[in-house]
This record gives C-alpha cells, structure tokens and sequence, in this order.
C-alpha cells in the first residue's frame, strides 16, 4: 500500500502536466496560466477598501471596477466557480469588516440573470466568505425589460426606481434596525440608492453599502420623475 501511494505521488505532477495542457486554467483575472485566480489578482481585493459616500451613506468597496478586478467579477457572474468566488468573497468580507455594523442586505439578482446562470452572484460570493445576507425582493412588473448595463445612467435611475423592497416578514424582523447594503458592483449608483430606499422604506436605518468593486461615476443629479417632475 505504501509502495503505491510512493509511486501515486511520484506521477501527480505528470498528472496534473497532461490536465493543464488538455484543459489549460488561465487566471479569470489577467490570463496568468496554470491558476484560476493568481495571487497578483487576488492581491487587489485584499489591498484596502475603496471609500466614499452615495448620498450620505458610507459606501465602502474592496477595489475599484477596472482592469483585473473587473475580469474577476465578470467571470464570477458568468461561470461562478468556487476559485473566482472565494477570491471575490475575501475582498468583500474586508469592505464588510470595515464598514459600519449592521444587519447585512442584499442585492438580488434580476429574474433573467436568475434564469440565465442559475445561481445568484451576490449570493455565492457571500456563501464563499462564509456570510449570509437577507436578500431584497425583486417588485413585479416594476422593472423595464434589458439589462441594466446597456442602460445610461440616468436610464439606471429610472429603471431601478421602485424595483426592490424587503419582504414582510424580513420588515418586520428588521424594523429599526441598522442595515448594510451588500451588492457585487456599484457603477452609477442607481441599484445602491434604489436598495437603500428600500431599506428606509421598510424601517431600516441604512448605515452602509458595501460591494466588492465601485466605479467613480455617479450621477451629479437624480432624474425628474417623469410623473410629477419632482426629483426622487
């Protein structure tokens, strides 16, 4: 048993040669061969969290969205495999360590993103940290078919307006509670004020939102309603 053990190890690197080269692993994040996640990659999610506020409300981030970081979050939507997932986790799980305590709320995904991969990025990015989150509720008919990403911002806005709410019996286990919004990006701002509203609409105290990558742009004004002209 010992002798076969000896000569299983002996073959492993053979072994793990011939996989490479019948099914290469790149990086999900530059490309970097024989690895799914390198460590100059995942080295950026663990650097220091991003900071700023989204209408008073601390917004705290692992890294900004660009270059690898962006690749990284791309792969996880779309293949989720646990090696991307674990990488993503570990930047997330530092925003949250240093964003204001609260009870942690996330984005949902779309119904068609739903459909489309099978499974909830937020979601599996937060399993992989080892947190859960209470998810927000996607409203009926309130959302306008595409996807948010081929939207301008001020088409985000209008899209998201109304879009999320937190479910009854989440409401009221929550009611005067602090609350940190969990999403995987924040680009325009317009999925994170619409989850913060939500929030505040069911008796929240919103003390932050926290995703693994952040832009830096953000919408100067918010749209007019296009009912009331009012701005929301």
């Amino acid at each position: 048993m010992r002798m076969r053990s000896v000569r299983l190890s002996a073959l492993a690197p053979a072994l793990r040669e011939t996989a490479s080269v019948l099914w290469p692993v790149e990086c999900a994040g530059c490309g970097a061969l024989d690895t799914p996640v390198c460590p100059a990659c995942a080295g950026l999610l663990l650097a220091g969290p991003e900071h700023e506020l989204l209408d008073g409300v601390p917004l705290v981030a692992a890294a900004r969205y660009e270059g690898p970081v962006r690749a990284l979050v791309g792969a996880g939507k779309e293949r989720g495999d646990r090696a991307t997932a674990r990488a993503l986790g570990a930047g997330l799980a530092l925003a949250i360590a240093a964003a204001p305590a609260g009870a942690l709320v996330r984005v949902p995904s779309s119904r068609g993103g739903l459909r489309q991969r099978g499974f909830d990025p937020v979601e599996l990015v937060l399993r992989s940290a080892g947190l859960t989150a209470v998810p927000l509720r996607r409203v009926a008919g309130r959302a306008p078919p595409g996807a948010q990403k081929e939207r301008s911002a001020e088409e985000r806005a209008l899209a998201a307006r109304g879009s999320l709410e937190l479910g009854r019996r989440d409401r009221a286990r929550l009611a005067g509670a602090a609350a940190v919004l969990v999403d995987d990006v924040v680009t325009s701002g317009a999925t994170a004020r619409e989850g913060v509203r939500a929030l505040r609409a069911a008796g929240c105290r919103p003390v932050a939102i926290v995703a693994v990558a952040r832009t830096e742009r953000r919408l100067s004004a918010r749209p007019a309603d296009a009912r009331t002209g009012g701005v929301w």
